[in-house]
């Protein structure tokens, strides 16, 4: 593995280049770092250190609140009303709660990869 450019580091991680360039002067050595501007080059050793001291990005599962439009022929799915998608979606639900829902109640419902949407159990307190 020979030396790398940081903007190309930066767009294998998906960040901004001054943030990768605030890394690597923060964490890296000054034999690690050569060039400058954008044209810097990062050397093996602090390629190494720069893949730990990247945040990697975690995706966070968006919850919304909706209203049950109506019931699916399916029991398992409903479809349900959410004002930030401005539309209805189809939304996978427990069979345990399956009976208890109807058209009109507000349920919680998380967001999954591939525009999947879950209902989330209701806490009893």
């Amino acid at each position: 593995m020979a030396k790398k450019r940081l903007t190309q580091i930066a767009k294998e991680y998906d960040i901004p280049f001054e943030q990768a360039e605030e890394i690597a002067f923060n964490h890296l050595t000054e034999e690690s770092i050569t060039g400058k501007g954008k044209n810097l080059w990062i050397d093996e050793v602090g390629q190494e250190i720069m893949d730990d001291c990247i945040p990697l990005a975690v995706p966070k599962a968006r919850v919304y609140r909706g209203r049950v439009r109506n019931m699916a022929p399916n029991p398992k799915f409903c479809f349900v009303h959410i004002k930030e998608k401005n539309g209805v979606v189809p939304v996978k639900m427990n069979r345990k709660y399956a009976h208890l829902i109807k058209a009109g109640n507000f349920i919680h419902v998380e967001e999954e990869i591939d525009d999947r949407y879950v209902m989330i159990d209701p806490k009893i307190v």
